[in-house]
């Protein structure tokens, strides 16, 4: 559970993502929507790669260590997908195709 620091980071995030919003006037939902929803995301995998660590974020080093490993375990993340999707490509999916239009024709 974030504590009172980390809530204090999420609010100040998203007042001054409001007061730009509310400043460019965007037109569409949407765009606020997603904006929202990125720093959900990204605020959720720090929390997620840093818990357990047992890391002080009150001191330069602690929040120099919280840093490095959300980017190293981000990083990682990306190598996955790019492994995942590497492997995905290098399926044979003509088979399955094939398979399926022959029972179709012969119905």
């Amino acid at each position: 559970m974030p504590n009172v620091f980390q809530w204090a980071i999420i609010v100040i995030l998203i007042a001054t993502i409001f007061v730009f919003v509310k400043f460019k006037y965007i037109k569409h939902k949407l765009t606020w929507i997603i904006v929202l929803f990125l720093i959900l995301l990204f605020y959720l995998g720090f929390l997620a790669s840093t818990a357990g660590q047992d890391i002080n974020f009150s001191t330069f080093e602690g929040s120099q260590t919280g840093i490095k490993l959300y980017l190293a375990w981000l990083g990682q993340s990306f190598d996955n997908m790019r492994t995942i999707t590497g492997q995905a490509v290098k399926l044979d999916w003509g088979a399955n195709t094939t398979s399926i239009m022959s029972t179709f024709k012969n119905g």
